[in-house]
This record gives C-alpha cells, sequence and structure tokens, in this order.
C-alpha cells in the first residue's frame, strides 16, 4: 500500500516535472520568434488582433454586465444588512472594496474569459493542426508561434484589462441600484465611501492581474492547442486547457493579492 503510494506520487512528480519543462520550452520558442517579427506583415497580426480583442472582451460584454450585476447586488445587499448588526458599518467602503474590486472583479472575469475564449482557442488550434493548416502555414515559411500566439496575448490584455473596469463600474453601480429595492442608502454617501476608500495601491494590483491573467491565459491554452496529433485527442487538451488555466488563475490572484497586500 505505502509502495503504491510513494509510486503514484513519484510518478506525479515527474509528469509534473517534464510537463514544467515542455511549457518552458513552448515559452521559449515563442521568444525565440520574435526575431521573425519582420517578416510578418503588420497588417495580418492587426487583424487577427482586432478580431480576437472583438471576441473575447466586446462579445463577452452582456454576460459579463449580468454576472457583474447579479454578483455586486449580493455582495452590497448582503453588507449593508449584516455590517450594522456588528457596528462597523464605517468599513463597508473597504469591504466592497476588497470584495469586488480587489479579488471578485479580476478574478471572475478572468474565469468568464477562460470559459468562453480559452476553450475556444484550444480549440481553434487544435483543429487548424488537426486539418493541416500549421503545417500549411510552417511550409509558407510563417513562424506560426508568433502568428497565432502572438496577437491573441495582445487581445486578451486588452480584453480582460477592460472587462475588468466594466465589471467593478457595474458591480458597484448597478448592484447598489438593485439593492436600493431592499435597503436604501443615500448615494453620495455610497459614492463617497468608495472613493475614500480606493487606494492607488488596489488600481495597481488590477492592473498587473490583468496583464498577468491576459497573459496566461492564451500562453496556457495555445500550448495544449498545438498539442493533439488527431482529432480524438482535441477534447482531451481542449478539458486540460481549461482546468490547467483555472487553476493558474487562482494561484496568479492569491500571488498577487499576496504580494500587495500581505508583503
Amino acid at each position: 500500500m505505502i509502495e503504491n503510494t510513494v509510486i503514484k506520487i513519484g510518478s506525479w512528480a515527474i509528469d509534473i516535472r517534464n510537463g514544467v519543462k515542455d511549457f518552458s520550452l513552448f515559452i521559449k520558442s515563442i521568444v525565440t520568434s520574435f526575431k521573425s517579427l519582420r517578416y510578418i506583415r503588420f497588417r495580418s497580426l492587426y487583424t487577427i488582433i482586432i478580431n480576437q480583442t472583438r471576441f473575447t472582451g466586446v462579445d463577452a460584454l452582456s454576460i459579463v454586465i449580468i454576472i457583474a450585476l447579479l454578483l455586486g447586488a449580493t455582495v452590497i445587499i448582503q453588507a449593508l444588512t449584516s455590517l450594522p448588526k456588528f457596528g462597523v458599518e464605517g468599513f463597508l467602503g473597504n469591504l466592497l472594496v476588497i470584495i469586488i474590486a480587489r479579488e471578485l472583479g479580476p478574478l471572475a472575469t478572468t474565469l468568464i474569459v477562460i470559459a468562453r475564449s480559452g476553450s475556444a482557442i484550444a480549440t481553434e488550434i487544435s483543429v487548424q493542426k488537426w486539418s493541416k493548416e500549421i503545417l500549411a502555414m510552417e511550409l509558407m515559411g510563417i513562424d506560426t508561434k508568433l502568428f497565432i500566439v502572438f496577437p491573441r496575448i495582445i487581445a486578451s490584455i486588452l480584453s480582460i484589462m477592460g472587462l475588468i473596469i466594466i465589471f467593478d463600474v457595474v458591480a458597484f453601480i448597478g448592484g447598489y441600484l438593485i439593492a436600493l429595492t431592499v435597503i436604501y442608502i443615500p448615494m453620495d454617501t455610497f459614492g463617497q465611501t468608495l472613493i475614500d476608500s480606493f487606494t492607488f495601491k488596489d488600481i495597481t494590483a488590477a492592473l498587473a492581474k490583468s496583464i498577468l491573467f491576459g497573459i496566461a491565459v492564451p500562453l496556457i491554452c495555445c500550448y495544449y492547442g498545438f498539442k493533439p496529433n488527431s482529432k480524438f485527442e482535441i477534447p482531451i487538451f481542449v478539458s486540460k486547457a481549461v482546468i490547467r488555466t483555472l487553476f493558474v488563475a487562482i494561484i496568479v490572484n492569491i500571488a498577487i493579492s499576496t504580494i500587495f497586500y500581505l508583503i
């Protein structure tokens, strides 16, 4: 029993080491591919960036706004009804900033992007590889790592950054308006409380999270998108892409919050 457990742990550790090594080589190949940037027409990259930004950012606005309204209203109603019971209603602004702006906004937005765009990226690249489109581009002398991965990273950073801002604004304003149906608090008091609670560190942390999320999501999904060697492996690696990206996003969120607010 003990021997089997040790063997499983050892096998798991070896798989993780090999996976990290392979992913590091993938990142290295992308960095190396920047040498080919001057050979690719900027217009073609620009078109991909625009299309990916539209799909990742603009097309996701409706779901982001709906979830921001629901979560914002829930948090604000819970805060307005619960804090007075403990005599700490003066910390309302700080609590809302911590829950919505620092943690809930960036993480919830990224989870939506992973579910919509991350899975789509992995699927698209997997199908392109299976249908030999990537091979055809390579035969034409196109650096596929640069042509496929780089525009998606830029588009993802821009989209996540914009969606986080929209999520926070909608969660605060829309959530407040919905909360008025349950409990009343003057608009000027609510607004001033939030303004007084925001700090430059909050803005910097949100910016850092959006950039790191914007890099991690397409990078991991593209990595697994290049993996399938047959159409039967496509759903396996798409599933891996989503799960691993979710895990990394949570780790990055915890790490940034720890660095900015606990150290």
